[in-house]
C-alpha cells in the first residue's frame, strides 16, 4: 500500500529528508491558489494511493507560470483523476526546482535476507540509462553515504566534474537521513527519493513514495556459538551407519579415511550384529562403546536418525556430524525439527543433516565421505574451506590439495538444521589454525548476522573469501531444490559483502587463484607500482595493459636504473618498463636473474610480475632455477605467468611449484587474483 502523503511528508521531516516547498490541494481550485502563492513556476502532481507512477501516467505538469497556467494545469489534472477512475486524490503544489546538477536517485528497500538496504543511483530519467548503483545496508552515516555516492557515475559527477561544485557531502546527508526511514515508518516495504535535486539552497527531495505492508517479524535471538573442538578435533569417533558385508557405504568410506590418513584417536563402529568392521572394533548400541565419544559420525537411514542422536545424547556424545540425507531438502522439515531439538536437549554439537561431513586434516580429522580425500597428499595449512555445496566443496578441496593449498578446516555445512554458515564464520574467526576463510555460499536466512560474522573474521585479521552460487532466477531454483536456502538478490549480496570486508568471487578459478596467492605470496597493496618483466613485448605490452584495468601502476624506470638495466640487457632490449629480456636469454638464463634482481631491489617498484612464454625443457628448467634464485632472495610479491602447454615445460613448471611460487597460465589471472588478494 501506497502512505498517504500526510503520513509521507512526516515522515521525511522526521527523517531529516529536504524537500522542496509545497502545498497539497483538495481539488482544481484550491490548487491554482496555492500555484500563485510560489514567486516562481511550480510543479503540479496528482497525487492518490491508487497511483504509484504519477509520470508515467501523465500526473506530472512541469513549469507552470502564472495563474492562469495554474489553473488550466489543475483542471486538466482534476480530468485525468476522473478518467483514471481514483477514488482519492489531490493535487500537489510545489515550487519548481532548477537542478545545478546531475539528479540522484535514493531508494530503500525491504530485503527478505539483509533486512533494510538503501540504494544509490543516477536520478529522474537517467535511472535506467545510467544502471550503476551502490548498496549499503541501512542505516548509514553521512560519511560512508558519501562513500557509497562516490561508487557511481553520479557520484563522481556531483564530486566537482569539470569544474564544478564538489556536492557529494551535501548530498549524502540527504541519503543519511533516508536511511532512517525503515526506523521510522513500521513495515516499509520500499521507498524512492527520485529525483534529490541539488538546488541553489542545497539538496532536495522534489518527489518521494513509501509502499508499506505488513511489519517484518523480528529475527530470532542468536545463540552463542558452541564450542567445536569436539566436532573438529574429536579424541575419539564412533560411526553408525557402516556396513559390515563389503558393501561400501558413506559410513565405510569415513573408517577408510580415518585409517589412510592416520587418525590417532580411538574408533568405534556401532553395528547390530558384527564385532568387528572394517578393522575397527564394532558394538551393538553406543552405550557399548568403551571410551567417551567425541563426535559421532550418523550414516543410517533418515527415519532412523532421530533415535540414534537420542541415543548419543543420553550417553553424553557432545557433537554429531549427520551424513544422512532425506531432510528438508526434500520437504522432510518435521523430521529435520525434531532432529534438531532432540541435539539440542542435551546441548549436542550437530553438523548436517544431508552434510558430506568435515576435516581437519592438521589432526588427520577426516570425518567425511568425499572422494577427495582419495588424493595422495593433502597439505595442512591456513584455508579453511567451509561450502554449502558439499560436493563443490569436495572437488574445491581436491584441486586446492593439487596446487599444494593447505586446509586447516573443511565444514560441509549440509543442511544447516543446527548451525549455519554464520556460526562456522564465528568459530573460525577465533580459529588459531586458520588464517584464510573460503565460503561456498549458496544463500542465508539471516544476512545480518553473516555481515557481522564476517566484520568479526576481517577484524581477527582473517581473509574471508566467498563464491556465491544462484545468481540468476534459474540457480536460485536450483539452489533451492538442493538444500532449500535462500539465494536471494546476487547484487544485494554482493554489495553488502563487500561492504563488510569480504572478497567475492565470481568462479571456481578465482577462488583457487586467491587463495593460492594468500598462502604463497606477499599482499600486494592497493594501487602497486609493479615493474614487468618478460621474454616478449608483446607480453609486455599485455601486462601493462592488465595492471591499468586491476588499479595498479607501471612506473617508467629512473635513469639509474635504466642505465643499470642496459648494462645488464643486450642493446636492442626495452628496459623503461615494461622489461623485455629479448630471445638473448635462451642463449644467456644469467640475464633473466640479473634483472630480476635488479629490479627487485628497487625501491622503485612494489611487485615484478613475470611472464615467460613459449620456453621449455631443458632451457626451461634453467630459466626457472633464476625465478626461484630471485624470489627466495626477496620479500617483494613476484607473480609468475607462463604461457606454454604443460607438457613441454614439466621440468621447469614443476621447479617452480615445488619452490611453492604460483604458476598461472594466463597473466590476468595472476593479476586479478593480486588484485582480490590484497
Amino acid at each position: 500500500m501506497l502512505l498517504n502523503y500526510d503520513d509521507l511528508a512526516a515522515s521525511l521531516a522526521e527523517a531529516g529528508v529536504p524537500v522542496a516547498r509545497e502545498r497539497l490541494a483538495d481539488d482544481a481550485s484550491a490548487a491554482a491558489a496555492a500555484a500563485g502563492e510560489l514567486a516562481g513556476p511550480a510543479v503540479l502532481k496528482l497525487v492518490s494511493p491508487e497511483l504509484v507512477h504519477k509520470s508515467d501516467a501523465g500526473a506530472v505538469l512541469l513549469d507552470i507560470r502564472g495563474a492562469e497556467a495554474a489553473a488550466v494545469a489543475a483542471a486538466r489534472l482534476e480530468a485525468l483523476a476522473a478518467e483514471l477512475s481514483l477514488k482519492r486524490w489531490q493535487i500537489l503544489v510545489q515550487e519548481m526546482v532548477d537542478p545545478s546538477g546531475p539528479e540522484v536517485f535514493v531508494g530503500l528497500k525491504r530485503d527478505a535476507v539483509f533486512g533494510p538496504i538503501v540504494v544509490v543511483g543516477a536520478g529522474g530519467r537517467m535511472v535506467e540509462l545510467l544502471p550503476d548503483r551502490a548498496i549499503a545496508a541501512c542505516p548509514i552515516d553521512a560519511p560512508d553515504a558519501a562513500e557509497l555516492l562516490r561508487e557511481t557515475t553520479v557520484g563522481r559527477m556531483l564530486s566537482g566534474y569539470r569544474g564544478g561544485r564538489d556536492v557529494v557531502d551535501e548530498v549524502a546527508q540527504v541519503v543519511a537521513a533516508a536511511s532512517r526511514l525503515p526506523d521510522l515508518v513500521p513495515g516499509l516495504v520500499e521507498a524512492d527519493l527520485n529525483p534529490v535535486v541539488v538546488a541553489e539552497n542545497g539538496p532536495v527531495a522534489v518527489d518521494a513514495r513509501i509502499v508499506v505492508g505488513d511489519e517484518a517479524a523480528p529475527l530470532p535471538q542468536r545463540a552463542p556459538v558452541p564450542d567445536l573442538a569436539p566436532l573438529l578435533e574429536p579424541e575419539s569417533v564412533v560411526v553408525l551407519g557402516a556396513s559390515a558385508s563389503g558393501t561400501v557405504l558413506p559410513g565405510n568410506r569415513v573408517l577408510g579415511y580415518l585409517k589412510d590418513h592416520g587418525y590417532a584417536g580411538r574408533v568405534a563402529v556401532v553395528h547390530p550384529k558384527a564385532t568387528e568392521v572394517d578393522g575397527f572394533p564394532a558394538v551393538a548400541s553406543i552405550a557399548d562403546v568403551p571410551f567417551q565419544v567425541d563426535l559421532a559420525c550418523v550414516a543410517v537411514p533418515a527415519a532412523s536418525c532421530l533415535d540414534v542422536i537420542e541415543e548419543c545424547g543420553a550417553a553424553g556424545v557432545p557433537a554429531a556430524v549427520v551424513l544422512s540425507s532425506g531432510f528438508s531438502e526434500i520437504g522432510e522439515r518435521d523430521l529435520e525439527q525434531r532432529l534438531v531439538a532432540a541435539a539440542a536437549k542435551t546441548g549436542m554439537v550437530l553438523c548436517g543433516p544431508n552434510t558430506v561431513g568435515v576435516m581437519s586434516p592438521g589432526k588427520h580429522v577426516h570425518v567425511c565421505f568425499s572422494q577427495a580425500q582419495d588424493m595422495a597428499r593433502i597439505p595442512d595449512g591456513g584455508v579453511a574451506l567451509v561450502a554449502q555445496s558439499g560436493a563443490l566443496g569436495g572437488s574445491l578441496s581436491s584441486q586446492a590439495w593439487e596446487r599444494g593449498i593447505g586446509i586447516s578446516r573443511f565444514i560441509s555445512v549440509g543442511n544447516q538444521g543446527a548451525l549455519s554458515v554464520t556460526d562456522y564464520l564465528e568459530y573460525l574467526s577465533t580459529d588459531e589454525k586458520t588464517s584464510t576463510i573460503a565460503v561456498v555460499l549458496e544463500g542465508v536466512t539471516d544476512g545480518r548476522a553473516l555481515l557481522a560474522a564476517v566484520q568479526r573474521a576481517k577484524q581477527a585479521g582473517k581473509a574471508v573469501v566467498v563464491l556465491k552460487i544462484g545468481r540468476s532466477d534459474v540457480g536460485a531454483r536450483a539452489v533451492q531444490s538442493h538444500t532449500g536456502s535462500l539465494a536471494g538478490d546476487y547484487a544485494v549480496y554482493r554489495a553488502l559483502l563487500e561492504r563488510s570486508g569480504a572478497v567475492p568471487v565470481d568462479s571456481v578459478t578465482e577462488l583457487l587463484d586467491t587463495l593460492e596467492l594468500r598462502e604463497k605470496a606477499s599482499p600486494v597493496p592497493p594501487g602497486a607500482r609493479v615493474g614487468v618483466v618478460s621474454t616478449s613485448g608483446g607480453a609486455c605490452s599485455m601486462i601493462a595493459d592488465l595492471c591499468t584495468q586491476q588499479g595498479f601502476a607501471v612506473p617508467v624506470f629512473s635513469d639509474s636504473l635504466q642505465s643499470a638495466l642496459d648494462e645488464v640487457l643486450p642493446g636492442f632490449a626495452a628496459i623503461a618498463n615494461p622489461v623485455d629480456v629479448t630471445g638473448q636469454v635462451t642463449r644467456d638464463f644469467g640475464i633473466y636473474g640479473r634483472t630480476l634482481e635488479l629490479i627487485l631491489a628497487s625501491d622503485e617498484v612494489d611487485v615484478v610480475a613475470v611472464m615467460v612464454t613459449t620456453v621449455a625443457d631443458p632451457m626451461a628448467e634453467e630459466l626457472a632455477r633464476e625465478i626461484v634464485r630471485q624470489v627466495e632472495a626477496t620479500a617483494k610479491p613476484v607473480l609468475v605467468s607462463w604461457t606454454i602447454a604443460k607438457e613441454l615445460a614439466p621440468q621447469g613448471l614443476g621447479l617452480l611449484r615445488e619452490a611453492g611460487i604460483p604458476v598461472f597460465d594466463d597473466p590476468a589471472r595472476a593479476l586479478r587474483a593480486a588484485e582480490l588478494a590484497r
